[in-house]
């Protein structure tokens, strides 16, 4: 069974279609407009859909065909070749080590100076509170900033709903209500785990209940 489950994540594809945006058409229209502003700064708590939009971001310029790259400060160290991309997305920019923090700043200012490429940060905190060095902190503000507004536990049951709906899926309501009191509360994860609870339902013959989603989620680990 835990082989079984494992195969029923794949990692899932961000893009603007699949981001409600409700709150946040402002600053959709920022990011992908014919003339998009070159340098923005995102900012909004955790599950909010900051990395969602990076990603959508990356996989829209790449789909144009222009030279891209997203990285995450969380895990990695900020190359200084990713200033040759035209398109540089750049997300928890409030974790950033001090080396990155220092490449950072100079791809900001190289990008300034020659009046190309565009680039796009995202963290936690809006940019004066950013806990990163004060000429970085400067520049996260010298562009558009926004806070990325996230959905209500009403939308978030309204939108898995949908996605059930799409899926000709009979889903009860306590399901969801049980999923966003114990699972991942960002809606990318939610609704890969209804897809998951279809394919495995589906497997087992078994309806989609709450304690089919207990099982899942005790056989996953992935109960907090």
């Amino acid at each position: 069974m835990d082989q079984l489950v494992l195969d029923l994540t794949p990692e899932p594809v961000s893009a603007f279609d699949t981001f409600i945006a409700d709150r946040n058409r402002e600053l959709i229209a920022a990011i992908t407009g014919e003339t998009p502003e070159r340098f923005v700064y995102l900012w909004g708590e955790a599950g909010s859909g900051k990395t969602h939009l990076l990603k959508a971001w990356i996989a829209h310029a790449e789909s144009l065909g222009r030279a891209s790259i997203y990285l995450d400060g969380q895990t990695e160290t900020l190359p200084d070749f990713a200033r040759e991309a035209s398109f540089i997305a750049v997300d928890h920019v409030d974790a950033l080590d001090p080396d990155s923090q220092i490449t950072l700043f100079s791809i900001y200012n190289s990008l300034k100076e020659s009046g190309e490429g565009y680039l796009l940060m995202a963290g936690r905190c809006p940019p004066m509170q950013a806990p990163v060095r004060d000429d970085l902190r400067t520049r996260l503000g010298w562009g558009l900033v926004f806070e990325v507004k996230g959905l209500s536990d009403e939308d978030k049951l309204a939108a898995l709903a949908h996605h059930a709906a799409q899926r000709q899926l009979a889903i009860p309501e306590d399901v969801y209500r049980y999923l966003l009191n114990h699972w991942r509360r960002d809606l990318a994860s939610l609704t890969q785990m209804i897809d998951m609870l279809d394919r495995y339902s589906l497997a087992m013959r078994r309806p989609i209940t709450v304690p089919l989603v207990k099982n899942i989620l005790q056989t996953t680990d992935s109960e907090p």
